[in-house]
């Protein structure tokens, strides 16, 4: 009773990371393991994606495109730690797509001088998404819908089953909280 199954019939012992297991199975190309990893993730992304997203089509088209790349990526990523972080990202991203009025431009399309500067802020948005995937969950869905993508408080409370007040003493937190993780991590760089 006091084991967990892991892909390939084998038991870990209790508290053992299932996750980390279906991650290396994953990475290693084991169907069984891919399965399980997206069977672990996938209430996760639907819950970013609900959040993420403005209509529920959408959310269920976010989760399907970030799921697809997760299999073709997964060998890509460091470790299981880093899935959570990366399909929040991925989710955040193809949200945005869907949304009306968001324009995204290819990197081709842009002059080689501006490149340089594209890539640092590659670098800084790497940063914000790992500062902003590390916040509590409700910090991290009313800075998504508010911040990312232009929800008014309004709506942000609707969707978050709270006050308008509620929602605004949240973001105010969540974006102190941000803040403090993003110089914390821009400390860390320099130094």
């Amino acid at each position: 009773m006091g084991e967990s199954a892991r892909p390939g019939g084998r038991n870990l012992p209790p508290g053992g990371h299932v996750l980390d297991v279906w991650f290396a199975g994953a990475q290693r190309g084991d169907p069984a393991a891919v399965d399980g990893l997206l069977r672990a993730v996938l209430p996760t992304a639907q819950r970013f994606a609900a959040r993420s997203c403005s209509s529920r089509e959408d959310a269920e088209d976010a989760v399907q495109d970030a799921l697809t790349a997760l299999v073709c990526r997964v060998g890509a990523l460091r470790a299981a730690g880093a899935v959570t972080s990366w399909l929040f990202v991925t989710i955040s991203h193809a949200c945005l797509r869907r949304a009306s009025g968001v324009i995204l431009v290819p990197l081709d399309g842009i002059p080689e001088v501006a490149r340089a500067d594209i890539a640092d802020g590659v670098v800084d948005r790497m940063v914000i998404a790992d500062a902003l995937a590390a916040l509590p969950a409700p910090q991290r869905d009313v800075i998504v819908l508010v911040d990312l993508l232009g929800l008014p408080a309004e709506r942000t409370a609707q969707r978050l089953g709270i006050g308008v007040r509620a929602t605004k003493s949240r973001l105010h937190r969540a974006r102190r909280a941000l803040a403090a993780s993003i110089g914390e991590t821009h400390g860390r760089r320099s130094a």
